[in-house]
């Protein structure tokens, strides 16, 4: 009778174990779409940035705000676009950690 037990508990635990690891791993997947739609907006916006001429921008400067200029928002994408390699790069160097430590829970 005790090892019918035992092997229940066994394979509840393992079955827990392996209903975390598929949600941490759904987790993750999440985590890394984010990212690629953060991708998808700044080479949209990029696109509108290379569009745009300072002389419109300008005449847009009228109303009651400042908005940046056509060279602050390309150097502000360029920033954005640097940081985001730097997370998708690092997400993707320690995917089998944050998978088994940190999304587990």
């Amino acid at each position: 009778m005790g090892s019918t037990v035992g092997s229940a508990v066994k394979a509840t635990r393992g079955w827990a174990k392996g209903r975390s690891d598929r949600r941490a791993v759904a987790r993750f997947g999440e985590f890394w779409q984010a990212l690629q739609l953060v991708g998808d907006a700044l080479a949209e916006a990029q696109r509108a940035a290379k569009s745009a001429e300072d002389v419109a921008w300008k005449r847009r400067n009228q109303r009651h705000w400042n908005i940046a200029s056509v060279d602050e928002v390309r150097s502000s994408l360029r920033r954005c676009k640097s940081s985001l390699r730097v997370v998708s790069s690092q997400a993707k160097r320690f995917e089998p950690q944050l998978i088994e430590k940190d999304w587990r829970r």
